[in-house]
């Protein structure tokens, strides 16, 4: 019997089939491949399952690490071997433990995998046995047994299973799509840290760059496409982590490290206040005579002041005090989007 399947929490798309290269008896283990591979430079062995020429299936790598095996496609696959080189020497042992490892496979993934021989990606003959006959393989998919000799439609009927209206499954989002599915993800985005812009149910630009950025601390494929996959993603993926080093920043940080925003706002706050105490000093100037000019600012306001009265004064006041307020404002959104990764 094979071991059960238990599906991993990262993403899977594709099983690769391997064979060893081997018929030599005493190679015809899990820990000859593993020996091999570290022999080569590798952490350990790359496949993830190892069939014996008994049928015995043994554990390779952990299911939850990507596999070294196919080189520029180990990410987001499973890889399988089994003992053997000679396509007249693998066993029907072999052949049946392989056939229900990869249904049991099929079948946690919904017929949403497909099947590869080595060969599709390299120039080698890997695994030398016709793999898609076994398999039963259409266009790279497999059947999924219903019943003893029965088969369900090779591609996979839709699942039935009711959904809840405003759940995230059976979708598939992408950017220009509007409506209350990508509302729903804007809102899942946003749980997790992620900024998806305003949640208008409008998959815009600033959404696909999230659902981009999600992919990416994911190890899904990054193309901006919210499918099954990426919408499996999110019942497993955590709140995103900011860097320390953005959480603690303050304004004055990012102005020296050269964000225009910041140093705007600082600018623009220390002109709104120093406009508003220097209106407060010409207004008391004005009508104590008891406060002297103070650096260029009072002058000038004293002599407005002189001319249309202290109703002025108080203008300036509150124009100053905006000014300083407004530049708070937009210095704490910057310092916000910065902390919360939302700008670089």
């Amino acid at each position: 019997m094979p071991p059960t399947f238990q599906k991993p929490k990262r993403r899977v798309n594709c099983v690769f089939i391997h064979c060893s290269a081997s018929d030599n008896p005493e190679h015809d283990s899990a820990a000859t491949m593993d020996r091999w591979h570290r022999e080569r430079g590798w952490s350990g062995i790359g496949y993830h399952y190892f069939i014996r020429k008994d049928g015995t299936i043994e554990a390779g790598r952990d299911i939850e690490k990507v596999p070294a095996a196919q080189r520029g496609n180990n990410v987001g696959s499973i890889a399988i071997c089994l003992h053997g080189l000679d396509a007249e020497k693998f066993s029907q042992e072999q052949f049946d433990a392989l056939s229900s490892l990869c249904d049991q496979i099929n079948r946690a993934y919904r017929a949403q995998v497909t099947f590869h021989g080595h060969c599709e990606v390299s120039n080698k003959t890997c695994p030398v046995f016709d793999y898609v006959g076994v398999l039963g393989l259409i266009d790279g998919r497999m059947a999924i047994t219903v019943a003893e000799g029965a088969l369900q439609d090779r591609y996979a009927a839709p699942d039935k299973t009711p959904v809840a209206p405003g759940s995230l499954t059976n979708m598939r989002l992408r950017a220009g799509d509007r409506g209350a599915d990508v509302e729903m993800l804007q809102r899942e985005l946003m749980s997790l840290g992620y900024r998806p812009g305003k949640l208008d149910g409008i998959f815009g630009s600033l959404t696909r760059a999230a659902v981009l950025a999600f992919q990416a601390d994911n190890d899904l494929a990054t193309d901006g496409i919210v499918g099954p996959v990426t919408l499996e993603a999110f019942d497993f993926a955590s709140k995103r982590q900011v860097a320390p080093e953005r959480a603690k920043a303050s304004l004055l940080t990012l102005a020296t490290s050269g964000s225009r925003i910041a140093r705007g706002s600082l600018a623009n706050g220390i002109a709104g206040l120093a406009l508003s105490g220097g209106g407060v000093i010409a207004l008391v100037q004005e009508l104590t005579g008891a406060v002297d000019d103070v650096n260029g600012i009072v002058g000038p306001l004293q002599g407005v002041l002189s001319e249309h009265g202290p109703v002025v004064g108080g203008a300036v006041i509150a124009i100053g005090l905006f000014i300083a307020w407004q530049s708070a404002r937009t210095g704490k959104a910057r310092l916000e989007d910065h902390r919360n990764a939302k700008t670089l």
